[in-house]
């Protein structure tokens, strides 16, 4: 082998090598910088809903329910539901998060009464109409409330909405928090009639309205 070829094979092993490492430590750059702005992003998002928790926990009507005997502070709604299923639990899961429903419902139970009150915070991303939150969305998180306010008192604790009626009466900026209230109205064996209106915290009505429950002994999927 001559010394010339030689030369062409170490200069091709040594230029291969510097190649090899530019693409390297470009790639090491890049992953370093993703995981900044994640790092960055997830700190700012904590400290968002961190921020929303303490706004959440000072406001009047929070205080109100806690010092109120006949009501019961209880877990949120969805607290009962395994972390592993929530990537597919359209409520507990995909509806979760910043811009969304960043913080756990504030949930409050009076038994004695059969009525229900959610302090929530609706974001920016549930909307329809710029600034204005989904009337689907409304409909979804009442038929969630509806369920939880009837579905402790019917035969054995489960249920399935059979009809779900919804008045719009005003519409509702995003970004804010809300007060639901909620209230069964009857009981008639497996069925269960529930009430309810979505107020801000001034007290303006949003939306009211009411929805039948029964209970069920097998739930049947159609395929």
């Amino acid at each position: 082998m001559s010394e010339t070829f030689r030369s062409w094979i170490k200069k091709d092993w040594a230029t291969g090598n510097i190649s090899n490492i530019i693409v390297g430590v470009s790639a090491l750059l890049i992953v370093a910088t993703r995981l900044t702005r994640y790092v960055s992003q997830r700190e700012k998002e904590k400290s968002y809903i961190d921020s929303l928790e303490s706004q959440a926990n000072k406001l009047p009507i929070v205080s109100l329910l806690r010092s109120d005997p006949t009501f019961e502070e209880v877990r949120g709604p969805y607290d009962h539901v395994a972390p592993e299923r929530r990537s597919n639990h359209f409520t507990a899961g995909t509806l979760q998060g910043k811009g969304k429903f960043a913080i756990s419902h504030i949930v409050f139970v009076s038994a004695e009464k059969m009525e229900l009150v959610v302090i929530s915070h609706i974001g920016s991303d549930m909307c329809g109409h710029e600034g204005i939150v989904h009337g689907g969305l409304i409909s979804t998180f009442m038929d969630e409330l509806f369920a939880r306010t009837v579905i402790p008192f019917l035969p054995n604790k489960n249920g399935a909405t059979a009809y779900l009626h919804i008045n719009f009466r005003k519409p509702l900026g995003a970004n804010q928090f809300v007060v639901a209230k909620c209230k069964v109205t009857k009981l008639e064996g497996r069925k269960g009639f529930v009430e309810g209106t979505l107020e801000t915290l001034e007290g303006q009505t949003v939306a009211d309205g009411n929805a039948l429950f029964l209970s069920l002994k097998k739930l049947a999927i159609q395929k």
